[in-house]
Formats: structure tokens, sequence, C-alpha cells
């Protein structure tokens, strides 16, 4: 326990989304009372946290962990514990950390500080109950933020909330999009589609040459499409240049990250599912989904582990139906994926697709006019033990 007159919370993010949220939640924390952050996790906590430990975001896997990113990750561990057994904290706060939540939990009840889960591991994809249990068992309060999540841990008896999703506050929803240009609509009006190959190295190396090859087959189509291709992280770039080069696109544009207002100027986007699925039904963007996994971690899955996923787009998940079409590991076609973007660009499709955002939209909102991040902040500073200094 500390004895500043300040609340110590320690902040731990494992991916860019989580580091976003976490940010976001530090300055609600800070809107309600005076608090002390100790953060381990990407660019947008460093910006934020007193006191930043390392970068976390860097390494996270797609599918199995390799040991090289077990390394560094353990180490990136290491130096939070030592810093958290000489300056100790109130609370943790682990956001969004896939394949690491078990192994640093570990570390921090054996320091005796609470932890606060926020966005829970994707065991609630595939019912995995158990390790569900465990999340439960070392968390003093989950806060999930899909509703299919929240039902599985309110099945297993956890102390869990659901304030709606992080994303309403951060990317207030549109609420109408007007009919975009699209082939055949007797117009020379460019048609600007987004590619986004993910946040992580591994999902470029899954994705990237795909993407490149559907926008080729696009243009072939037609002259009218342009393409822009943002890099989430600086060090991303040698790799995606790289592959342009050999790819080259006709038309294509690679550009840092898109702030909202360049998002909303396009027309299509096909995405890697994940959060930025999200922020694009946020902005009523229409959109084809792709998904894949390494060869080896979807053979894991498929037939020793017998994972039994229904779709891979975070949207249909939530749904629990498919609003949006994907397409999976070996159906990643550069032709039927290009099909399937022509298609969803007409009137009827667009229409279709804004009706099912509707949806989503509500099924993430909160049921009232607050902000979730508020909610989630107040409920953060009322579990906290030194709560009433």
């Amino acid at each position: 326990m500390t004895t500043s007159s300040k609340l110590r919370i320690a902040v731990i993010a494992g991916e860019l989304s989580g580091d976003r949220y976490g940010a976001a939640l530090v300055t609600e924390l800070r809107g309600i009372r005076a608090v002390e952050i100790v953060a381990l996790g990407g660019p947008a906590l460093n910006a934020t946290a007193d006191h930043y430990v390392g970068d976390s975001t860097a390494n996270t896997a797609v599918g199995l962990r390799s040991v090289r990113g077990m390394k560094s990750t353990f180490k990136l561990f290491d130096s939070i514990v030592n810093y958290l057994k000489q300056w100790p904290v109130d609370q943790a706060i682990i956001i969004d950390f896939p394949h690491y939540n078990f192994e640093i939990a570990r570390r921090l009840r054996a320091l005796n500080i609470p932890i606060t889960t926020l966005i829970t591991p994707n065991f609630w994809i595939w019912n995995d109950l158990k390790s569900a249990r465990k999340i439960a068992n070392y968390s003093q309060q989950i806060f999930a933020i899909f509703p299919p999540e929240y039902q599985m841990y309110c099945q297993i008896n956890a102390n869990v909330k659901y304030f709606g999703n992080p994303i309403v506050d951060l990317v207030p929803p549109v609420h109408y999009r007007q009919l975009g240009p699209y082939p055949g609509d007797g117009t020379d009006q460019p048609i600007t589609i987004g590619l986004f190959p993910g946040s992580r190295r591994a999902e470029l190396n899954l994705l990237l040459r795909p993407l490149l090859q559907i926008a080729h087959a696009l243009h072939q189509r037609s002259t009218r499409f342009r393409f822009v291709l943002p890099v989430a992280r600086p060090e991303l770039f040698p790799l995606v240049a790289a592959a342009v080069r050999r790819r080259p696109v006709s038309e294509l544009t690679v550009t840092d990250s898109l702030d909202r207002d360049a998002v909303a100027q396009l027309d299509f986007a096909i995405a890697a599912t994940g959060t930025l699925t999200l922020e694009l039904i946020m902005n009523r963007i229409p959109m084809v989904i792709l998904g894949a996994l390494p060869t080896l971690s979807y053979w894991v899955a498929q037939y020793i582990l017998q994972l039994k996923v229904p779709y891979c787009g975070l949207p249909n998940l939530i749904a629990g139906e498919k609003k949006i079409p994907e397409f999976m590991q070996q159906h990643i076609v550069p032709a039927d994926v290009a099909d399937c973007v022509f298609e969803q660009m007409t009137p009827d499709k667009q229409a279709q697709q804004q009706a099912h955002y509707t949806q989503l939209i509500e099924m993430l909102k909160p049921n009232d006019e607050s902000r979730v991040l508020t909610k989630m902040a107040t409920a953060i500073l009322e579990a906290s033990p030194g709560s009433n200094r």
C-alpha cells in the first residue's frame, strides 16, 4: 500500500487498440481524482503515464507465441515487477494482453496487487469456460466490452460488468452516411478503398500480399479505384515498402495511420479482423473482412484443439451471425474477394450493410447517454483499496 494522497495504478496493455483504450481510461481517471500511473504498453500510454516501463505492443503474436516474442515480453514483465516492488501500486489494470494474461497476473498477485481486467482474451469466442474461470479467479472485477463476452462471464458467476464498448466514446458513431460511388453509377468519380492489413508484423506477413493482389485485381476491372494503405507503426514501413515494390499496384498511396477525417473519406475498406472493423462501423464505411492465422497455428486450432469458431470477423462474432462478408484462411482468393467488393458496392448491398451497422452500433452503445469510460473509471476508483485516502 502506498502512502501518497494520489492513487497509484499500473496500466498494462498488450495491443495497440488496448494501449489506446488504456490512455483514454487514464485521462478519464484523472478527470475524477488525482492518480499516478505506471504503464506498460504502447505509444499512447507512453504519452499519458507518469512512469512508463516499456513497449509491450511490438511483439504481440498472431496464433502461437514465438520464443523470441516470449523472451522479450518476459523481460518487460521482470522490469515492471521490479519497479512495483520498489514503488507499490494500489491496483493494476490488465488490458487485452493475448497469450500473456496469466503470466502477468501471476506476477502481480505475488505482490498482492488487486487486478481489474478490461477486454478479456478471446475465450468467449470459443466458449472456453475453463480459461475464463482462471481470469475470473484472479480479477477483482472484469469489464466486458461485448455482449457475448459479458454473458459468458455471467455464466460462471464472475464479478463482471458491461457498460458498453469504449469505442463509442473514442469514435462517436455516425448516424447516417450518404450512398458512395460505385462501379456502374454512370460517373467517373474516383472510388477510394482503404487497405488495412493489421497493426502487427505477423498480420502483415499473412495479409499484405493478398491485399495487394486484391487491389491489383480491382484496378484491372476499373481505373476509378484508388487505394490507401495506412501503416500502424513506423517500424513496419520497410516491410510494406518491400511488398509494394514486389507487387506494384496502380493508384496506391502508403501513409501513416489515418485519422478519423481521413477514414470518413473512404468509400470502402478491406480490413483484417479486429478493433479497426468496429471503428469502420462507427464511421459507417462499407467493408469486407479478412482473417488468417499462420498455417501451424490454424492446424493446431482446427485439428488438435478442435476450436469451432463460426466467423473470423469481430462484428459477426458479436452479432452471432454474418452481418459483414468475410474471408478466412484458404478462402482469401483475390479474384473472389474482388468479386465480393464489387457486389457490396451496389446501392442495395450498401443499404443492407448500413442497416447491419445500425444494429451493431446499438449492441455496443450503453443503455443511457453516459460515457462508457466514465463508468469504467468510476468503478475502478470505487474498488481501489486506497480510494478513501
